[in-house]
């Protein structure tokens, strides 16, 4: 996101929440070099964003990115914690917004949310998928209004089981509560909020800290890892993080967009949805030498939520990438910075 607005021309204010960490802010730095615009570093933590921690940074900008959540890739941060990853995201989002009413000039806020507050339960509305295409409608798998209904169920034993709440989909309630707080706040005040879904976000790593998340797991399979969590048991959806950022400042820029406006980032077609297995061959098809994920054969994906982003390309005209170019970047960043030691093919 910095980077492209350095590029195209914007003065920008990172912030971060360790300043002393090089390993976090050298890149950002260095974007100075990328273009026009220029980079303002600041140090600013998201749990006490409610205590003013952004009301510097956002002086004098017109508009806010607000891309923060707390997902607990960096250890050194603390464990994984449900309440505090969902404070992160709604109780955080509110001192985000009062720093940008704070600020006096800014007149839009593009809100980073996820494809968690567009998808629900596989069985969600009491059936399966069966291919259905979610859209930027849809509020964790419908409407605003069921969202308690569709997310309880009842087990074979006659008990009720109620899904919708911190303690079990902190992330995703955590989403879906920041993007309406997000809209009435917009409403209120005059402020434009404009919200961008994104899935599996992949593309190149600007620095090693980044080696986390997606990234962090095609890492293992490149070493000839094969699944170690669950969450190699999705369906990807894969998105470029390049055309999120291209989204994002569009949706600052545009006046087809305005408050309330959602965006879905991600696949551009059914190329870039892939099963566990596909995927591994896709990479390994791209890297031949390479022995992706060793002799790992992943149970059958699960039947997973379908989403393209029709609206940021009918909306913005984005030529988005492929999938291919999005996973070379991907592949290439993380054997150039030194993040894995790729595992050749055929040898042990």
């Amino acid at each position: 996101m910095v980077k492209n607005l350095v590029q195209n021309g914007y003065w920008v204010h990172a912030t971060v929440r360790d300043a002393s960490r090089e390993d976090k802010v050298s890149y950002l730095e260095a974007m100075d070099a990328e273009g026009p615009g220029s980079v303002v570093i600041f140090e600013a933590d998201l749990e006490q964003a409610n205590e003013g921690a952004y009301d510097a940074a956002f002086a004098g900008c017109s508009a806010v990115f607000h891309v923060a959540a707390d997902l607990f890739s960096d250890s050194s941060y603390g464990a994984y914690d449900g309440q505090r990853q969902y404070d992160s995201i709604v109780t955080a989002t509110e001192g985000v917004l009062a720093s940008c009413l704070a600020a006096g000039s800014v007149q839009r806020v593009i809100y980073t949310s996820s494809c968690a507050g567009v998808f629900g339960p596989p069985t969600a509305g009491g059936g399966p998928l069966d291919g259905h295409e979610f859209t930027e409608a849809d509020f964790a798998g419908g409407s605003i209004e069921t969202l308690d209904e569709r997310w309880t169920f009842t087990t074979r034993s006659g008990r009720e089981l109620k899904l919708w709440n911190v303690e079990r989909q902190p992330y995703a309630k955590g989403k879906v509560d920041a993007e309406i707080l997000c809209y009435e706040w917009g409403e209120e005040n005059g402020i434009d909020v404009v919200t961008s879904n994104p899935c599996h976000v992949l593309g190149p790593l600007l620095g090693a800290s980044q080696n986390t998340g997606w990234q962090g797991l095609i890492g293992r399979m490149l070493e000839g890892n094969g699944a170690h969590d669950d969450r190699h048991h999705e369906m990807w959806n894969v998105t470029d993080v390049r055309d999120i950022a291209e989204m994002q400042r569009l949706a600052a820029e545009s006046d087809v967009c305005g408050n309330g406006s959602r965006y879905m980032n991600v696949a551009l077609d059914t190329s870039a949805l892939m099963g566990v297995n596909d995927f591994i061959a896709f990479i390994q098809g791209l890297y031949p030498d390479i022995d992706v994920a060793g002799d790992y054969v992943s149970d059958p994906t699960p039947e997973a939520p379908v989403a393209f982003s029709r609206k940021v390309v009918e909306d913005f005209g984005i030529p988005l990438r492929s999938c291919e170019e999005t996973l070379r970047s991907t592949v290439d960043s993380l054997i150039e910075l030194g993040c894995v030691t790729p595992k050749p093919r055929g040898k042990l």
